[in-house]
């Protein structure tokens, strides 16, 4: 074992690592040796797996809580490699539970996930044109040019029926600003390489009344197509080596292609369905019974919670489709300002979410910055149904990410993580050295509402400044090397290389 790797883990494999714990409950780490594994992200987990002990303690002190005759526990806890102390639950926690649900294990930006697609354009087409690229991304990420026109219909759709929904009402927008020109049939056809077609599945519509009520005819929506903060980002990347020849000839991956990899999620209204969470949880929970100590709270699947549970996942499904929509609407932005001014269309290779709760066997697997990595049982009725699912790794700012092929590994409850993970909090990347940003800054280009190079900005100081912070929490050192991370992915059999991927600019807001 390495120097630096928490004593409480113990090794059972060169990727694997277990955590032995009072309440029993099986844990498993997937990290080689070359991944540290933070002792306050390991404090961190083990207050989450102590939900055991409240299930056990709430079963005695009320049990028509849970319901009588029903099974319950925390039955499996999987942690991916990019493992780190999150805010409550650890980012790359993994958790299978029967009996209940835990809203938390989500968290609030439903459906932060990645989305993958090929552009037309080669590496060196971009590369030579990069000013007016930039100036375009600027200007409809940031400066007025997103022009996505909805009407109350279409928002409708959206919440119900995801992506879908969207495109199947698109015609209410009349042909205007970003719809201007689509494919339909063309995105329409590309919905089976989205996992779950692009639809989380919702009965209705819950508390999003004043986003709907704000819609009359046809507007511009003031949300969708907003990147997102934290390590949200729309990035241009290439395809720098192919390494499953098979797998990319059959995806059309070619070296040197220019593809776009977005990360984002559903913004203010996971947010909404993060707050009405936690009101239910609390409202419902024992009224004789002292609150969980690690302010973890279940919500029973029994009957008599039926109403709750349908509002939530409501709730949870409405913020989940607009999430797949955003990301939808962000690589037509990102497509549109590398076109500069001509028509092109891209090829959708995988959509994947990471903060979502899935029912299996009895079970429901909730994933927390952790994306699903199905084989090709898992595939079934996609276009991957044959490959198993696409697994969309990004490393951090300036550094490699990798498009993966999911293997269907029961073990890690069919789950890869979602990217690097963090090496320095974002308090701590505050003190990052300012030279070590700016050496980063001048090989590599990050689009932000600020212009660092305009007049009216260069003598800012303070602009600068506060900008400058911005960047060192998302800079490439405050993050883990994505190689291991991979290489454990491979070595545990959870997610083969197709290939790997550069970037070339990334906007962020």
């Amino acid at each position: 074992m390495k120097a630096g790797q928490d004593m409480r883990l113990t090794r059972v494999s060169p990727f694997e690592l277990h955590l032995e714990n009072e309440w029993d409950v099986p844990v498993s780490f997937f990290a080689n040796e070359d991944i540290n594994l933070e002792k306050k992200a390991v404090d961190e987990l083990i207050k989450v797996i102590s939900t055991q002990e409240t299930v056990e303690r709430l079963q005695k002190e009320a049990p028509d809580f849970f319901g009588k005759g029903e099974e319950t526990r925390l039955e499996k806890v999987v942690l991916t490699p990019d493992f780190h102390k999150g805010s409550g639950i650890p980012i790359g926690t993994v958790m299978a539970s029967r009996g209940f649900i835990l809203p938390q294990a989500v968290g609030n930006d439903v459906n932060c996930g990645m989305r993958f697609e090929v552009t037309p354009f080669q590496h060196e087409e971009i590369v030579g044109n990069l000013d007016m690229i930039e100036d375009n991304l600027r200007n409809i990420f940031f400066g007025g040019g997103r022009n996505i026109p909805m009407t109350k219909t279409q928002r409708e759709a959206l919440l119900r029926y995801g992506l879908p929904g969207l495109l199947d009402t698109s015609n209410e927008a009349n042909g205007l600003g970003i719809w201007q020109n689509m494919s339909l049939s063309k995105e329409e056809s590309q919905l089976n390489k989205m996992h779950g077609n692009g639809v989380y599945s919702a009965k209705g519509i819950f508390g999003l009344e004043e986003y709907l009520k704000r819609s009359s005819g046809v507007s511009h929506d003031p949300i969708i197509g907003n990147v997102g903060g934290g390590n949200h980002f729309a990035e241009v990347q290439f395809v720098k080596k192919i390494l499953n020849p098979q797998a990319a000839y059959q995806w059309g991956l070619k070296e040197g292609q220019v593809v776009m990899m977005i990360h984002s999620g559903s913004l203010g209204l996971g947010h909404g369905t993060g707050r009405y969470a936690m009101d239910i949880l609390k409202n419902i929970y024992p009224k004789n019974s002292r609150f969980p100590d690690n302010g973890i709270f279940p919500l029973p699947t029994n009957e008599a919670f039926l109403r709750e549970i349908e509002n939530y996942r409501c709730s949870l499904a409405n913020s989940a489709n607009f999430a797949f929509a955003n990301r939808f609407m962000l690589s037509r932005m990102l497509l549109k300002g590398l076109a500069c001014g001509k028509e092109a269309e891209s090829d959708l290779i995988y959509d994947a979410p990471h903060n979502l709760m899935w029912d299996k066997g009895g079970q429901t697997v909730h994933r927390k910055g952790a994306t699903p990595a199905g084989g090709w049982k898992e595939a079934q009725n996609t276009a991957y149904e044959f490959w198993g699912e696409p697994v969309i790794v990004p490393g951090s700012m300036g550094t490699s990410s990798y498009l993966m092929l999911g293997q269907g590994n029961e073990n890690s409850l069919c789950s890869a993580c979602h990217g690097a993970g963090r090496l320095i909090a974002r308090g701590a990347a505050m003190h990052v050295d300012d030279q070590e940003i700016e050496d980063f800054l001048k090989n590599f280009r990050i689009v932000t509402p600020i212009n660092p190079n305009d007049p009216t900005v260069k003598g800012r100081r303070d602009i600068l400044g506060k900008w400058k912070a911005q960047l060192k929490q998302e800079a490439p050192m405050t993050y883990k090397n994505i190689t291991p991370v991979v290489e454990t992915l491979k070595e545990a059999d959870i997610a083969q290389p197709v290939a790997e991927l550069f970037p070339i600019l990334t906007v962020k807001s």
